[in-house]
């Protein structure tokens, strides 16, 4: 069994029931189970300008799923959940994004995979729930721990935790 790092958000339409049925959705997968999960984080969104600020949540699983395939579930989960992806714009407003971060201590560098993510320590509303669940688990590429990299991190927007009712 493999051990890996999700990060999930949501910033569209009823934020809470999109990352719970992700959620779900992982969890009654036969090669997938949720053996952590961390606190809701608010964040406003990176990278482009939307009014909808973002839930995040980072979970801890255990899969027997390749990496490849483990990516198929993330994206299948997404599509499900009603996910659209632009063709010309990166960074859009979302119903459910699914980031694998960390999986053991692989380095992948593969077209539609990489692994550790490349923009993880950049991010703190990536870093901040990752710390709650694996604050001594070392990102391989960069030698550092999650908490090192948070302590480390330039980025200074606003990321909050926040009590959600599940």
């Amino acid at each position: 069994m493999r051990k890996a790092l999700l990060l999930l958000g949501s910033n569209l339409g009823n934020r809470i029931h999109y990352l719970d049925k992700a959620l779900d959705i992982l969890n009654k997968n036969k090669e997938t189970n949720i053996k952590n999960k961390s606190s809701f984080f608010e964040s406003k969104a990176v990278g482009y300008d939307s009014s909808n600020s973002y839930f995040n949540i980072a979970v801890e699983i255990e899969t027997s799923l390749s990496p490849q395939s483990l990516l198929s579930l993330c994206l299948e989960t997404e599509t499900t959940l009603s996910r659209t992806r632009s063709l010309t714009e990166r960074y859009t407003d979302r119903t459910i994004d699914i980031d694998i971060i960390l999986i053991d201590n692989l380095i992948i560098n593969d077209a539609n995979l990489i692994v550790p993510h490349p923009r993880m320590q950049e991010r703190l509303f990536c870093l901040k729930p990752l710390e709650e669940l694996a604050s001594s688990w070392l990102v391989p590429t960069l030698k550092k721990t999650v908490k090192e990299l948070l302590l480390e991190i330039e980025n200074t927007s606003e990321v909050t935790k926040v009590n959600v009712e599940v």
